[in-house]
C-alpha cells in the first residue's frame, strides 16, 4: 500500500488530535487507567483515512497520550487496541456504507461499527488488565471502557454527519482508493 504525502499530513493531524483529545479530559479508573474522550478522534480516524492509515494514526496518537501523561505501562497495549479499535470501526462503516446513503443508515452502519470496535477495546484492555491485576480486578475496568466507548461514539456521532454534509468523507474515501 502507498501512502501519499496527502494521507501521511492526514494522518499526523489525526494523531495529534486523538493525543489531545485523549489528554484533554482524564477521569482515573478503578485499574489505574483512564477515561478520556480521544476515542471520538479515534473512530474518525478509522472512517476519514480508512481501516489501514486511519488505524496507525489512532495507535500513535493513543500510545503517545499515554506517554505524555505517566501512563506508560498502558502505551503498548494502548498502541495496539486503539489501532485495532480504528481499523474494525474504518473497515465496518466502509463495508456498510457504500454510494449514497441515507442519515439513518449511515448512524446504524456507525453505531455497528462503534460496536465491534467497543468490543475490540474493552475486550483488548480486559485482557491486558487480566495479566496485570488479575481477572476479577480486571473486571472494574469494563464499565469504564463502555462508558468511553459509547461516549465517544456518542459524540462522533454528529461529527461524521456534519463531515458527510461538508462531502469531507466521501472526498476522503475517493483519496484512499
Amino acid at each position: 500500500m502507498k501512502i501519499t504525502v496527502k494521507q501521511l499530513v492526514f494522518a499526523g493531524l489525526m494523531a495529534a488530535l486523538v493525543t489531545v483529545g485523549t489528554m484533554l479530559i482524564q477521569i482515573p479508573s478503578p485499574t489505574k487507567g483512564y477515561i478520556h474522550i480521544g476515542d471520538t478522534i479515534v473512530y474518525l480516524s478509522g472512517i476519514l483515512l480508512g481501516p489501514v492509515v486511519g488505524g496507525l494514526a489512532a495507535a500513535v496518537g493513543s500510545g503517545l497520550a499515554d506517554l505524555f501523561t505517566g501512563y506508560l505501562v498502558y502505551a503498548p497495549v494502548t498502541f495496539i487496541v486503539k489501532g485495532l479499535d480504528a481499523m474494525i470501526v474504518g473497515f465496518i462503516y466502509h463495508k456498510l456504507v457504500n454510494g449514497e446513503a441515507t442519515k439513518g443508515k449511515k448512524l446504524m452502519s456507525f453505531a455497528a461499527a462503534v460496536f465491534g470496535g467497543g468490543v475490540i477495546m474493552v475486550g483488548g484492555y480486559l485482557v491486558y488488565e487480566s495479566f496485570l491485576y488479575g481477572f476479577v480486578p480486571a473486571l472494574a475496568g469494563v464499565p469504564g471502557n463502555l462508558t468511553q466507548a459509547i461516549g465517544g461514539g456518542i459524540l462522533a456521532a454528529p461529527l461524521l454527519l456534519a463531515l458527510g454534509k461538508l462531502n469531507i468523507i466521501e472526498s476522503r474515501k475517493e483519496s484512499l482508493t
